[in-house]
């Protein structure tokens, strides 16, 4: 019996009695493979860039795309999704590690280590910039001091400022979703990150009657604090004329993932459990397919900016979504005319060119030669799929993965979002490309998931499930190997019709540590 074999007869006589274990054998069977033989690394064959796989819009554009999402927004058939599960706490890691390194200190003991620490450094920025956070008065009130108290305990004790924000008997912020955290100070309010995703969602997806659909992937554990938010929001704007439509869902049990030693050996804990671990951001296709949605605007919970500062944002927004509805249009006439099956050679060559200089599909050598039979069926599976514009912003050093060129297994190129991680950074020619990027996703998708006769494409028809991570993880101190999913954005939408766009700078503002809410485009 082989090291295959051994294991799945391990892990279904487990199964067998646990019968309530949500990840099947056949799940297992497939997370065990890619284990043993390896996911699938994607070939790049260059990067994208303007007008090469980028379109860069003019503003000769602008009126038409405008008027082109008026249409669709008016019609309520935009939704918003946003991952919205995880906990804060990275945002307060090297926080974290400071109250970790003392019980008690001085602020000059913390000063006198920033130039050696960068832990050190930002719990030092944090705590003198404290009273430029939305939830400053929120802290005055858990501690029941005044600003003159606060200063005095962030001179002599700062250590319990930092325990009072993150811990239980403070804010609470480091067990708390990143969505909960208050982001925004206004005049007479401050924002969650949740709120300030649905202020946004006013400017580009309210309908006619003012009503504006949005949906939040949420942990389980944190269901109550967002109800809660989300009623609080609700009274807020309870004498204003707008509307939302809030609906959550989880990320399913069942898209967990298995983990393996370095033997590739599955894991169980010390209790003969079998070791499971969340499937990242691609365990979301399914939340995504079950919207029933038509055009779906997803943006990842963090990135945002204060409305003074929106407005590019808002319009390329706008822009995108216009441009989608309007690619849609044309891709459907020609499905419809596909369908009916009565075309010239002429017509296959107008949609051949559609297709090559609009969704950069490649034309096969040999297509001049075929029948009509035969570039039908070719066309009309090339245009009936899902499509997305993504948004693009020029590279500046930040981490993420980029738009690239890549060689798919019937060797035709397709434009896809690239992570590091899912590259062989050993070949030197790979490493090349991927480093010579121009551009980086920042997570600004419109994706049109419905067919040209309007029904819902299932969407794991077109994903590459081969296309996951495999990253080296720890639990209770014991290495282990740990399978990621294909991400949301990457693998999982490996087959859809894809539009590059070159997106500002100004409409990517990510909150990834405590002190980015310090930076300009999140203070008012």
């Amino acid at each position: 019996m082989d090291q295959f074999q051994h294991e799945l007869k391990k892990v279904e006589k487990y199964l067998n009695s646990h019968k309530n274990f949500n990840i099947t054998l056949a799940e297992i069977s497939f997370q065990l493979s890619l284990f043993i033989n390896g996911v699938k690394v994607p070939k790049l064959i260059r990067p994208c860039k303007i007008g090469d796989g980028i379109l860069k819009l003019s503003i000769n554009d602008y009126e038409e795309l405008i008027k082109e999402f008026i249409s669709v927004e008016l019609s309520g058939r935009i939704t918003k999704f946003v991952p919205a599960s995880g906990a804060a706490t990275r945002m307060f890691h090297k926080i974290h590690s400071v109250i970790n390194h003392f019980d008690r200190t001085s602020l000059d003991d913390i000063r006198n280590k920033v130039k050696d620490d960068e832990n050190f450094k930002s719990a030092y920025n944090f705590l003198i910039n404290i009273n430029k956070f939305a939830f400053y008065n929120d802290l005055k009130l858990v501690l029941n001091k005044d600003d003159s108290e606060i200063d005095k305990m962030i001179n002599e004790n700062p250590i319990n400022i930092l325990k009072a924000v993150l811990f239980k008997d403070g804010l609470n912020y480091s067990s708390m979703p990143k969505g909960a955290i208050k982001f925004h100070s206004y005049e007479d309010d401050c924002r969650t990150a949740f709120e300030e995703q649905i202020y946004e969602s006013f400017q580009y997806i309210s309908d006619k009657k003012n009503d504006a659909k949005i949906h939040f992937t949420i942990s389980e554990e944190h269901t109550s604090l967002f109800n809660e938010i989300i009623k609080q929001f609700k009274s807020k704007i309870s004498n204003t004329d707008f509307k939302i439509d809030v609906r959550y869902s989880y990320q399913k049990k069942h898209t967990d993932t298995i983990a393996v030693n370095n033997k590739n050996e599955i894991m169980f804990d010390k209790d003969g459990v079998l070791i499971k671990r969340p499937g990242g951001h691609g365990a979301l296709l399914e939340n995504l397919d079950e919207l029933n949605g038509d055009i779906i605007v997803i943006k990842n919970i963090d990135n945002l900016s204060v409305e003074r500062l929106s407005s590019e944002t808002i319009l390329y927004k706008k822009l995108l979504i216009g441009l989608l509805s309007k690619t849609q249009k044309v891709i459907f006439n020609f499905l419809q005319s596909l369908e009916e099956n009565e075309l010239s050679d002429s017509d296959y060559q107008d949609i051949l060119t559609f297709a090559e200089q609009n969704l950069s599909i490649s034309k096969p050598d040999n297509f001049d030669n075929w029948g009509s039979e035969q570039k039908n069926k070719f066309l009309f599976d090339k245009l009936n799929r899902p499509i997305r514009v993504c948004g693009m912003v020029k590279n500046e050093g930040e981490p993420g993965g980029g738009p690239f060129w890549v060689q798919d297994d019937d060797e035709s190129l397709s434009l896809q979002i690239i992570e590091q991680a899912q590259i062989n950074m050993k070949d030197e020619n790979q490493k090349s490309i991927f480093e010579q990027s121009t551009h980086f996703n920042p997570v600004d998708l419109i994706c049109g998931v419905k067919d040209y006769k309007g029904n819902n494409f299932i969407l794991k028809n077109f994903a590459d499930p081969k296309s996951a991570i495999i990253t080296k993880k720890s639990k209770h101190g014991v290495e282990l190997k740990a399978l990621e999913l294909p991400g949301l954005w990457n693998g999982s939408m490996a087959y859809w019709n894809t539009i590059f766009v070159e997106v500002p700078k100004s409409t990517f503002n990510p909150v990834k540590e405590i002190n980015d809410l310090l930076k300009e485009e999140h203070q008012n």
